[in-house]
């Protein structure tokens, strides 16, 4: 349901800063990852009440998280090139 793929696409922050950790190396201060604690929490619990709960739906969510966390973290390794200073706003969204 459409519902539950949001509560799942809730959980973004989580994955945006996994592959942040793994692709840059970027490990951010314990209280970041401790703030991901309630977002876990939270998802975890209304995806136990959501009635129409399905693998598949989990499975989809996840994978449509982890594509836009890994658009991010990329981008923002390329923002941090010298020859991307130059780059313009539309630009910057294309990359």
């Amino acid at each position: 349901a459409v519902s539950f793929g949001q509560i799942v696409k809730a959980g973004e922050p989580v994955f945006a800063a996994a592959t942040n950790a793994v692709l840059l190396k970027d490990i951010d201060h314990p209280l970041v990852y401790a703030s991901l604690l309630p977002i876990i929490g939270g998802v975890g619990l209304a995806s136990l009440k959501e009635l129409s709960f399905t693998w598949t739906a989990l499975v989809a969510a996840s994978a449509a998280n982890q594509a836009a966390a890994l658009k991010n973290v990329v981008s923002k390794g390329v923002m941090g090139k010298p020859w991307a200073k130059n780059l313009g706003p539309q630009n910057t969204y294309a990359v």
